[in-house]
Parts: C-alpha cells; structure tokens; sequence
C-alpha cells in the first residue's frame, strides 16, 4: 500500500508537469528544460518518515509473591508503597512487595459473600498522608434482603477504625455488584451493578447500574 501510494503521488506529479512542459514547448520549444522539471519532480517525491521498529518484546518473569489468599477483588499500590488489597470474605491487608509479607488491617464482619458478592472495590484517599481515609465497597444481608453499601474507615497505627457509611441500601444479587470506587477532587464516583436485573439501568427509581458522585461524607 505505501509504494502504490508513493507511485501514485510521483505520477500525479509527473503529468501535471508534463502539460506544464507542452504548454511551454509549445510556444517556445524549451524542451529540455521541461525534461529537466520531469526529473526534479520525480525526485522531489520523498519516502514519508518510516516508523521506528517496535523494540524488542520485553521478558517478564513471573513469581509468587503471596498465596493461599481468598478471592482477592481489590489491589492497590498504597504511598506507603505497600500493596493495599481486599478479599472478598472481607480481610483488608496489606502486602509486602518485597517479601509478601501480608498484615491483615481489619476484618469486616457483616460482609455476606454471595455468589459474586463480598468485600469488593477500595480506594485510598489522594492525600492520604494528612487524610488517612480509606473507603470500601461490600455486600451485606438486610432483614433477608441483599443489600451492598459504601464505608468509610480512618487508618490510624495499623488499624481501621472509626466506620462512616456513605452510602447502603444498593440492591445486591449473585451477580453485577460493581462496585469500583475513585475519587476526584473532594467527591468519590460510585459505580453500581445492576444486580442481576437488566431493567434498573433505565429506571431512575433504582442507584443501580448508575455512577453516583457523592461528597466524601456521604452527602
């Protein structure tokens, strides 16, 4: 395709100056110097700028760092430059990325891990070093009902402490929980699933299958 268009391009050049060259010899048969125009416009037809050959494919090994975990569902790289991650059971830990050492931070004990449901999306505060929050999504049993909430926690000496919902009473299933966490500014975006029912998407009676944007208290 690229020589066919470099030919293509010399030839349009080609016979526009050649009915150039007829006009001019023509009326004073100024043959060669036309001849000459032929020649210059030919070479004047440059090869585009070649793309760079990709480098050569990198080798990437691969290592355990930490096993016998249970459903990981969240990984992040924390500024404390440990990896932050949540099990689906509800552990909140953090991993050495030098050993694998991992130290459980706390453990949510009315997270209902159903089907796809469990402890699921986290996100660190972007300031963390002077707001040390950090929010969580999971799925909860409610008076028989399968519900999925947002909570805030505070870290402070290796702990979780000082819970804060911001949001509950997102309907929960098997399936299409969501539920991924980010924040922007001083909000926190939301995504919900739609809990196993294509029809809440479009209804605007449900948070489900949405992307809410709340403050990070809730509000």
């Amino acid at each position: 395709k690229y020589i066919n268009s470099l030919v293509m391009a010399c030839t349009a050049k080609f016979w526009k100056v050649k009915k150039i060259m007829n006009r001019l010899t023509m009326k004073k048969n100024l043959l060669y110097p036309g001849f000459l125009i032929v020649i210059i416009t030919i070479l004047s037809c440059k090869k585009k700028e070649e793309i760079p050959t990709p480098a050569d494919p990198v080798e990437i090994a691969i290592s355990v760092l930490a096993e016998n975990l249970s459903q990981p569902w969240e990984i992040l790289w924390g500024p404390d430059n440990l990896i932050w991650m949540t099990e689906r059971g509800g552990k909140i830990s953090r991993v050495n990325p030098a050993n694998g050492l991992v130290t459980l931070l706390h453990t949510i004990t009315d997270v209902d891990a159903k089907g796809e449901g469990g402890l699921l999306g986290m996100v660190l505060h972007p300031q963390f070093n002077t707001t040390p929050y950090v929010f969580v999504a999971y799925n909860y049993s409610s008076a028989g009902s399968y519900r999925e909430k947002v909570v805030r926690y505070t870290f402070s000496s290796g702990k979780l402490a000082n819970a804060l919902v911001i949001q509950d009473n997102i309907l929960a299933g098997n399936i299409h929980n969501g539920c991924r966490l980010v924040i922007v500014g001083d909000k926190i975006f939301i995504t919900t699933g739609d809990a196993g029912n294509t029809a809440l998407p479009e209804d605007n009676g449900f948070i489900n299958g949405k992307v809410l944007r709340l403050n990070l208290d809730g509000t």
